[in-house]
């Protein structure tokens, strides 16, 4: 009888002991791997904006200015209580005062070139949508 229950009781310890790896594997592992550096939501575009269109020091501060006044009333905005599409439309609103600032502030090479890169970027954010777009289609019709 003794036999018997030590058996019982070793064949319950390994079943409860291979439970417990089973869960142990499922746990998701973490990456020790590199870690992405936080970027800077201002600097950014400014480094970009300076890059592309040769600005000097003060057009520089002034560009940072409107980018932080954009960025604060960004977040102003979306903390708001109203449908999202009325956030969108103050977003755009806040986005073309921000470019009208800007162009303020360029010479007219530098105004062509702006006019160019915001041409570049509506074409990325056309291709976007459009992508977007028809992946839910894809997706629906599945």
């Amino acid at each position: 009888m003794k036999k018997i229950l030590l058996i019982l009781f070793l064949s319950l310890s390994m079943f409860s002991f291979s439970q417990m790896d089973r869960r142990i594997g499922r746990t998701p592992n973490m990456s020790t791997g590199k870690r992405q550096e936080k970027v800077d939501p201002i600097q950014v575009p400014l480094d970009y904006l300076k890059k592309e269109l040769n600005l000097d020091t003060f057009q520089e501060a002034a560009v940072k200015t409107f980018l932080e006044e954009n960025l604060k009333e960004k977040e102003y905005i979306l903390t708001l209580d109203i449908a999202d599409s009325d956030k969108m439309d103050k977003l755009k609103t806040s986005y073309d005062k921000m470019d009208s600032q800007i162009e303020g502030l360029l010479n007219a090479k530098q105004k062509e070139t702006f006019a160019k890169l915001k041409e570049k970027q509506k074409g990325n954010n056309d291709k976007k949508k459009k992508n977007k777009k028809e992946n839910k289609e894809e997706l629906e019709n599945q």
